[in-house]
């Protein structure tokens, strides 16, 4: 229910925030910009003992465009206490299921988007790649002579690379753009604490810092 509520404190700000950007009237994808900004919304995952479920996720980001193009960096992390999962241990006969705790869920990814139109909603995509573990993993049932190992092959198990799908739509109002957008990720290892592949819903605001390359001016950044 915590959870419910954030999700649906966020997505109502958001609302409001893109019912502003939707009565300014700003239009027009602007080039070779640098952005920054945060994010927050709700991540979707499942682990070796868990289903599906969702937590609340927060961060920020970076944003670079060049002509209908743009690289998008993102750090967040979903806050969630007492998750559950199970690792292998391979180093005793036979192997040995061993239940972890872990706290939240860390995510690196760039992206590398596209931005079809120039309009008053502008909707992006792309394709990416990332960095995602679990933090503070707990491995339960140790002893002080496996302890460092068990925690060691926790700590692997959490942390996985994967590929990334990711759409949105933006809208922009002066320096700022407020966007909402979904990412999609590839699964993890069959071995890993995390199963399957994990989706996360966000919506945030970037700052514009100006120009992203030397030489181009404020009023010719916006056109083509």
């Amino acid at each position: 229910m915590r959870l419910l509520g954030r999700t649906a404190t966020v997505l109502g700000l958001a609302c409001l925030v893109l019912v502003a950007a939707l009565s300014a009237q700003t239009t027009g994808f602007e080039t070779f910009k640098w952005y920054i900004g945060g994010q927050a919304g709700v991540t979707i995952f499942e682990t070796q003992s868990q289903t599906r479920s969702g937590i609340f996720t927060a961060g920020g980001n970076m944003l670079v465009t060049a002509k209908r193009t743009g690289l998008l960096i993102t750090v967040e992390e979903g806050f969630a206490r007492n998750q559950v999962s199970r690792m292998t241990d391979n180093s005793v006969v036979p192997p040995a299921q061993v239940q972890v705790l872990f706290n939240d869920i860390r995510k690196f990814s760039f992206s590398l988007l596209a931005f079809p139109l120039r309009s008053a909603a502008q909707p992006y995509f792309g394709v990416g790649a990332g960095f995602m573990q679990t933090v503070k993993e707990y491995p339960q049932g140790t002893t002080p002579a496996n302890a460092a190992a068990l925690q060691d092959l926790a700590e692997r198990t959490g942390s996985y690379g994967f590929g990334s799908l990711t759409a949105g739509v933006q809208f922009r109002v002066a320096r700022f753009v407020v966007f909402g957008q979904g990412e999609l990720t590839s699964s993890p290892a069959s071995d890993k604490l995390l199963v399957g592949p994990t989706l996360a819903f966000t919506g945030g605001m970037r700052f514009s810092l100006g120009s992203a390359r030397e030489g181009v001016s404020g009023a010719g950044a916006g056109s083509d």
